[in-house]
């Protein structure tokens, strides 16, 4: 090969070497405009914001000033800092915050009392503006006179009923002692409470104090409105601030004590309630049928329901009176023909409720209960009816009838209306013995509440099969209607089919009321427990329960709410620290101490997600 073509091939190669390189050169370039992706800017931030400084500085005595400014190391933003920022002790016209890129500044609307230290709780309503990264519990203070208060006391607060934390309540500090401070004047120091339940009464003053709580619907800092919920301690309490002492190894060989100090109390617990002060009201009346007419309240009535008709006119009995299990709703029914076939009923009604001083009075309301007749129906050809159209008769119908019986269940019958009338020779009950029915003596009585509900009392067999019968016009309605014949088969459940629960409580209250509770928190069974504590729940259907103690000081059967009058705190529960599984043809041995009972730990297993 000659020296030109030696040549030709060097340049050849020089030449592709260059156009590789632009050709990658190009692609970088192409590549790299198309991109979409974002540069990598370092970690996530995840700190929230730092105070750096503040104009006055934080604890500053002598402040006469209007507006404080608190400077931060990053953006700030605040989130419902109207609801969220309490001012301790609380001012008439709330402080304008306002935030400024790094700054937070506060404006005072009104004159600051003298001598007087402030303590200005953001809660969680300061972030930083990029990641929302909250600055928990921020609180700023300082003083109007020549001394800080420094002194703090702390707890949780629950609800009475179910031991759940309660948050964005105010827990107030009274220094003056009466028995009537909470009703008539604003707290010396307040707090909210966090999402658990948890408070702290910041800067308060040594001396003693009463710790009230207070869900505050119109937000003047005192209880004056029926329906808000309300809490106190029971003690009088005494701020104190402890001084500790902590070792800290720091190596083998030598031991290094820390000095630290503890602001007491740190654990008061406080149980919310809604005291039983409703005002009495009717919340509703209804005709939806010609024969019936409906009152519904807001509460339980205290006395049964006085009634006078005014039109029209009678001089007979023209209604039966029913109430509902809870007494809040009255049914009338109808029995005077001239009522029914009215579609005006001008009644007088009269119930108790309380006046100014606390006393039970009659009110009365009139009222006209009109019913509309409803529209829409199908127009039918007069003429003849078809000879196989048989004659459609009206009979009175009782509700479904139950085809599986409990052990300890009732069998009972529903009417859609009072009876005037039943035959006990027309009804008859027989237990199911291979192909043979055997007659059985039974009882048949009428509810004690629900007056349209019976109930057939005998002593069920487990597994064993039944069956009710009842002749055509055994049972006749307050209308003249009467029942078809009846024939109903049934079976009780086997043993096997439930749980049993065996408990032993240690050192038991006479007043202590266990409650076995199914998921809804709803008691299926209770009793008191016996001087040896030992008890046990049979025929428990297969499930998951919680076992609670109810303090039942009035022996009433039932949790009954607090009075801030009479001084009595809502009756005390204790819950059992786990739920119970109850399987079928299980026994369950339980033993438990209630005095042990550790409500931090019940809150946080079974009450934290539930507010």
């Amino acid at each position: 090969m000659g020296i030109n073509g030696i040549n030709n091939i060097k340049f050849r190669i020089l030449t592709t070497l260059v156009l590789s390189f632009w050709t990658l050169f190009f692609l970088y370039l192409i590549f790299s405009c198309a991109s979409t992706g974002y540069p990598q800017g370092g970690p996530k931030d995840e700190e929230p914001p730092v105070m750096l400084r503040s104009t006055p500085p934080i604890n500053s005595l002598n402040f006469q000033g209007k507006e404080i400014v608190i400077y931060f190391d990053e953006i700030i933003q605040l989130k419902d800092v109207f609801q969220k920022l309490v001012v301790s002790p609380p001012m008439n016209k709330r402080p304008v915050v306002i935030t400024r890129g790094k700054s937070m500044i506060i404006t005072f609307e009104e004159e600051l009392q003298a001598n007087t230290t402030y303590t200005l709780d953001f809660a969680d309503a300061i972030t930083d503006n990029n990641e929302g990264n909250i600055l928990e519990n921020f609180r700023f203070s300082f003083s109007t006179g020549i001394d800080i208060d420094s002194l703090a006391i702390s707890g949780y607060l629950f609800d009475a009923v179910d031991l759940s934390p309660v948050a964005g309540a105010f827990i107030m500090a009274y220094s003056n002692l009466s028995d009537t401070v909470f009703t008539t004047q604003v707290p010396v120091r307040l707090a909210k409470t966090a999402q658990n339940g948890s408070f702290s009464i910041q800067n308060l003053a040594e001396g003693e104090y009463r710790i009230y709580a207070l869900e505050d619907a119109n937000r003047n800092y005192f209880y004056d409105q029926p329906g808000e919920r309300i809490a106190w301690h029971p003690e009088i309490i005494t701020p104190i601030v402890e001084y500790r002492e902590q070792i800290d190894s720091i190596a083998p060989d030598s031991v290094h004590i820390n000095k630290y100090h503890v602001y007491l109390p740190d654990s008061l617990k406080l149980f919310i309630f809604q005291e039983d002060n409703a005002v009495q009201y009717l919340k509703d009346r209804k005709r939806q049928t010609r024969n019936k007419v409906d009152f519904i309240f807001n509460r339980s009535l205290k006395e049964p329901l006085q009634i006078e008709v005014i039109k029209p006119i009678s001089d007979k009995e023209w209604f039966i009176y029913e109430k509902n299990i809870f007494n809040d709703s009255i049914s009338l029914w109808l029995i005077d023909s001239t009522f029914i076939k009215s579609d005006t009923l001008l009644v007088s009604i009269g119930y108790f409720v309380k006046d100014s001083l606390d006393q039970y009075i009659i009110k009365k309301d009139t009222l006209n209960a009109y019913f509309f007749e409803s529209g829409g129906g199908t127009t039918q050809k007069r003429g003849r009816k078809n000879e196989e159209e048989s004659e459609h008769i009206e009979m009175l119908q009782p509700a479904s009838l139950k085809r599986s019986l409990e052990i300890l269940g009732n069998f009972d019958i529903i009417f859609p209306t009072p009876l005037s009338n039943y035959d006990l020779s027309m009804l008859n009950l027989y237990q199911q013995v291979d192909t043979n029915r055997v007659p059985i003596n039974f009882s048949f009585v009428q509810d004690s509440i629900h007056l349209r509900r019976y109930l057939i009392n005998y002593p069920w067999q487990p597994g064993e099969k039944y069956v009710f019968t009842a002749d055509s016009m055994a049972f006749t309605d307050i209308y003249g209607l009467h029942t078809d014949a009846i024939s109903h088969s049934f079976g009780v459940k086997t043993v096997d089919s439930y749980g049993i629960i065996y408990i032993a409580i240690e050192n038991p209250d006479k007043n202590w009321l266990l409650q076995i509770l199914n998921r809804q928190e709803i008691p299926v069974r209770q009793t008191y427990i016996p001087p040896n504590g030992k008890i046990g729940f049979q025929f428990l259907y297969p499930g998951d329960y919680f076992i609670r103690i109810v303090e039942d000081n009035n022996r009433n059967g039932e949790w009954d709410t607090g009075n801030l009058n009479e001084k009595i705190q809502p009756e005390h529960l204790y819950y059992y620290p786990e739920t119970v599984n109850v399987r079928a043809n299980w026994e369950i041995f339980i033993e438990w101490n209630p005095k042990e009972f550790d409500i931090y730990d019940f809150v946080e297993r079974h009450r934290k997600k539930k507010k």
